[in-house]
């Protein structure tokens, strides 16, 4: 038993060098053997043998020569980002997009398809294969392409147990209790993980945008449906049954308590893109040929149209009411504005809802616009290459 422990423990510690050896060139960019000596605080020994293995692994490669400082010029050593791939997926109510990046964060490939929302094949299967199928060909082109995917993550409107990768519930795809990790590894044969989309907005924005270094902040989303994302003491919050963040389904007055729940929550039912549309058309603003929808709204609020600006108003009020709850519960440093409708009317939006704050709650935090393109996308790529960094770099026994 000692013997094994011993085998184990050192294993252990070889597969934690060659993280901070690889997270060195990952974040540094070409070096020497000596830099990486200094960079990482590993001894030349430890540095020579992992970097050996990590080349006949493909992860590194060399680069060029360094500058001479007496003798032969040292070698340049790169990281190969190109040596594996990860899948990112955003799974939206009325559209799937997959991105195959290499693990520098580059896109090599892009594919979208409808989700078939208005139509039969937007039944729970009918869904499935087509996320299924989309994550198959960026399965093929990664191996056609030299990079071959080790993770995939993907994004779903809805609550998510991340531990199995069930999704309990995402009525917009008419998904519950919808095993989605294990279908999509058995189909693919490459492992997934499965995490609410507006938690992969705050993964990027906490990483890469408005809220890089901050310890607490909070992404809410308003698009199709209404959600936010939550970084407690600078980690993902989820919940105790990844629930946490779900305030689409906030109640805002007596009368949301008398109702049951339809499957969308209150809130989003009020603020949600839909929602937006319907109750312009339901305060008899006129409908342009092809219907009203959250675009042609905001483009009337912004013409100055009564009628849009009177729902807008009153959008303002519920968007403000939510972020009041959020900052009393939670204090976060910030809360940022994305989603879709979040997005298009983040200039009308932020000013009128920090006018509402105004007085109204002692701390209001700072109230920003999402940064990160594609947040869903680059947050499930960096949850993919996490996911991953066991087996994609930690698997040698050298």
């Amino acid at each position: 038993m000692a013997g094994r422990t011993s085998t184990a423990t050192t294993r252990a510690v070889s597969q934690v060098n060659r993280t901070a050896l690889l997270e060195a060139l990952r974040s540094g960019g070409p070096m020497t053997l000596q830099d990486l000596q200094s960079s990482t605080g590993l001894s030349p020994a430890t540095v020579n043998r992992l970097v050996d293995a990590m080349r006949r692994d493909g992860l590194i490669v060399d680069v060029g020569v360094g500058v001479s400082t007496g003798g032969r010029p040292p070698r340049l050593i790169g990281y190969n980002a190109r040596a594996s791939s990860v899948i990112a997926v955003d799974l939206g109510a009325r559209t799937i997009k997959g991105v195959l990046y290499d693990l520098s964060g580059a896109a090599l490939a892009v594919r979208t398809v409808d989700t078939g929302a208005d139509s039969d094949a937007a039944s729970g299967p009918g869904v499935f294969d087509r996320v299924a199928e989309l994550a198959e060909r960026l399965v093929a082109t990664g191996v056609e392409q030299g990079s071959p995917a080790r993770a995939v993550a993907v994004g779903v409107p809805g609550t998510v147990r991340t531990d199995t990768g069930m999704v309990e519930f995402a009525p917009s795809l008419r998904w519950w209790d919808m095993p989605l990790a294990e279908l999509l590894t058995e189909r693919l044969g490459v492992p997934v993980v499965v995490e609410n989309d507006v938690n992969l907005r705050a993964v990027a924005e906490h990483r890469l945008g408005a809220g890089r270094g901050m310890a607490s902040m909070a992404v809410v989303a308003v698009g199709t449906g209404v959600g936010a994302g939550l970084v407690i003491g600078g980690e993902l919050f989820r919940g105790a049954q990844g629930g946490a963040g779900e305030i689409g389904y906030m109640l805002l007055d007596r009368s949301s308590v008398a109702r049951p729940w339809p499957g969308f929550g209150d809130l989003e039912s009020r603020i949600g893109g839909p929602a937006l549309a319907r109750r312009a058309a339901d305060a008899g603003l006129a409908e342009p040929k092809g219907g009203l929808d959250a675009e042609r709204v905001l483009a009337r609020v912004r013409a100055g149209d009564r009628t849009a600006n009177e729902v807008f108003r009153a959008v303002v009020d519920e968007v403000a009411m939510a972020v009041a709850n959020l900052a009393v519960v939670l204090n976060p440093e910030a809360i940022i504005l994305a989603g879709g409708v979040g997005d298009a009317a983040a200039d009308l939006l932020l000013p009128a809802v920090r006018a509402r704050l105004a007085g109204r709650i002692p701390l209001v935090p700072k109230l920003v616009a999402a940064e990160v393109p594609d947040g869903e996308l680059r947050g499930a790529a960096q949850l993919a290459v996490e996911s991953s960094e066991h087996p994609v770099y930690l698997t040698s026994q050298s």
